[in-house]
């Protein structure tokens, strides 16, 4: 039977809030395969995890992250969590669950690149960006790290220039764009296929949708709640003839 496995959209954002250790924390328990955080870099030039350019949807202050030094946005608060830094995510993250980190700013891929470097988890971190150029240059600057390609709208997909090009690992599909004849492309050419849902699905809804993306090669799923990802896997595995 095919491995399917967990994901997390900016951790249990669900049970936690997003983008925060907490959040982190709440995937690992539910046995996430790979997190998704989202990354961008302060006014002192440091990279931190937030998902919008501002502050103020997520915390009690005001401001643009890029306005915004270090101590600063330590300083605010996300229903008692504080923003993490880059290099907090990866130490909580290393060895327990896969990294799957979205670049929000289009300047720093090679800061990412190197910092992840340094940390010594190129081989658990994937890399991914809506900003080509930004995807390309990661791929050139360490072509160990795995790269994920968003196919987010229907259309033209082909696997072989993607990964000729990006070096894609993995492929990052929404629902919407999901094709039967695209995802055995992916697949046949030794791609990973992750397919992410909306939070604001019931659970019947969303069980329904990954029963009908697993029939056709999606093997990762990820949402806010993985706590019921992981039991949807285990109900479709037991339903599997």
């Amino acid at each position: 039977m095919t491995e399917l496995r967990i994901g997390a959209h900016r951790g249990a954002m669900c049970h936690a809030p997003e983008n925060t250790l907490a959040a982190f924390e709440k995937a690992i328990e539910f046995g996430t395969y790979r997190v998704e955080f989202d990354v961008r870099r302060s006014r002192d030039g440091h990279l931190v995890v937030i998902h919008d350019d501002t502050v103020d949807r997520t915390t009690d202050g005001h401001g643009k992250v890029s306005e915004l030094d270090l101590l600063q946005l330590q300083a605010l608060r996300s229903e008692g969590e504080q923003i993490p830094t880059l290099a907090e995510a990866i130490d909580c993250l290393r060895g327990r669950a896969r990294l799957l980190v979205e670049f929000k700013d289009e300047d720093i891929a090679e800061q990412a690149v190197r910092q992840i470097e340094a940390a010594g988890v190129v081989d658990q971190c994937t890399l991914s960006t809506f900003h080509e150029p930004s995807l390309r240059q990661a791929h050139k600057l360490n072509r160990d790290l795995q790269v994920a390609w968003f196919h987010v709208e229907a259309g033209p997909f082909d696997a072989a220039q993607v990964i000729e090009q990006y070096g894609v690992g993995l492929v990052i599909v929404w629902p919407a764009a999901a094709r039967v004849d695209q995802i055995a492309d992916a697949k046949a050419h030794g791609l990973d296929v992750r397919c992410g849902f909306k939070d604001d699905l019931s659970y019947e809804e969303t069980y329904t949708r990954l029963c009908e993306f697993a029939e056709i090669g999606v093997t990762e799923f990820s949402c806010g709640r993985p706590d019921w990802i992981g039991q949807m896997i285990a109900d479709y595995q037991k339903s599997a003839p």
